[in-house]
């Protein structure tokens, strides 16, 4: 557009009035192109964002409104599904079992073990 606008500028130097007046006409109502066009994109952008939010809160007040689920004798609440209907008990899966040691001599003892025969060696 400034290219356009540079070229009208260099073009009116030696035009006639009338032509001036066409050309300055012509860039106007392309800008007013613009301006309407965006202004439409927006608010269609802007509808749609309200429709998105509408349905948001319409999904929140749902969800909000749903019976909290009563707890189970163990005092945990019942687990929900997807679709808001309560899932099947089950036991809890018990805790993973804890690494065994690589040898039955811990790392550190070894470090120990190793320090105490490098100085005996050293002070012999």
């Amino acid at each position: 557009m400034s290219r356009e606008f540079a070229s009208f500028m260099a073009s009116i130097t030696g035009d006639a009035v009338e032509q001036k007046i066409q050309e300055l006409m012509e860039i106007l109502d392309k800008v007013m192109q613009i301006t309407i066009n965006t202004s439409e994109s927006l608010y269609g952008q802007i509808a749609q964002l309200e429709t998105d939010i509408h349905q948001t809160l319409t999904k929140i007040v749902n969800l909000e409104s749903r019976p909290i689920p009563t707890a189970a004798p163990g005092g945990a609440p019942i687990p929900m599904s997807g679709n808001g209907i309560a899932a099947p008990l089950s036991a809890p899966a018990p805790p993973p079992p804890q690494p065994k040691p690589m040898s039955p001599v811990s790392a550190r003892a070894a470090l120990q073990g190793e320090l105490k025969e490098l100085f005996a060696k050293r002070k012999r």
